[in-house]
């Protein structure tokens, strides 16, 4: 399996949509190529980070509420090191759209 990064944010009530929308800003501009290798040297991952997971809970339970991710590849197949399946973190997702 490739190296994943998560970043979870707790939170005690529902946040409005304009909130959301900021937390996802600060990942986006957290999420940059020069990161996410700086987090996988630190850590010894021989690979690259693959995808990138934000996960928001807004009722202090085990189900995560609100969930985005990114990729690095635009395929599975990484070994693919054109530039035509390289998005780099820049495509956000919104899990379950």
């Amino acid at each position: 399996m490739r190296p994943q990064v998560t970043y979870t944010v707790n939170m005690t009530e529902e946040p409005t949509q304009e909130v959301l929308d900021a937390i996802l800003e600060k990942a986006k501009s957290f999420t940059t190529v020069e990161n996410m290798e700086k987090i996988a040297r630190k850590v010894r991952w021989n690979l690259r980070v693959s995808k990138v997971h934000l996960r928001i809970n807004t009722d202090g339970d085990r189900d995560i509420e609100h969930e985005y991710y990114t990729w690095y590849y635009r395929t599975a197949d990484a070994t693919d090191t054109s530039p035509e399946n390289i998005d780099a973190y820049q495509t956000w997702y919104k899990e379950g759209e």
